[in-house]
């Protein structure tokens, strides 16, 4: 998503990037009217248009450590409080913050995970598994 909706996206001409992401928030600004609300979702939120982002009413937030994605989601989320956002870059697998209209409070929401048959074969790599075991001397 942050790639479609970037503002420093470079992989068409400037006019066509202008074009895209002009039409892109006229139709999240115009829908809103008419009660149409638009999921985005983005490992990178500082990527994505800050007209974008400050259109969205809920955030499911999730473990985010870059100084410049936390600023963009202080920013765009007027629904969250200090502890609650220092909280987010420590998040674990499997838990978000919830924030916005929906909710009086931001909560934290911990995902039950699918049964095992349904699950996406893309489970996070364990260190200890991909490096093996190595005999260490020591340094002399």
């Amino acid at each position: 998503m942050h790639n479609i909706l970037s503002t420093e996206s470079f992989r068409e001409a400037e006019s066509w990037k202008d074009y895209r992401l002009e039409t892109f928030e006229e139709i999240i600004k115009e829908g809103r009217k008419f009660g149409a609300f638009v999921t985005l979702s983005s490992q990178r939120p500082n990527d994505i248009s800050p007209t974008l982002t400050s259109q969205a009413h809920n955030y499911f937030i999730h473990r985010l450590i870059n100084q410049r994605d936390l600023d963009t989601i202080a920013s765009a989320v007027s629904y969250i409080d200090r502890l609650t956002e220092e909280s987010i870059p420590t998040l674990p697998t499997g838990t978000c913050i919830f924030s916005g209209v929906a909710s009086q409070m931001p909560l934290k929401i911990n995902v039950k995970p699918l049964d095992e048959d349904r699950r996406p074969r893309s489970s996070t790599r364990k260190f200890s598994v991909i490096v093996p075991e190595l005999d260490y001397l020591p340094l002399d």
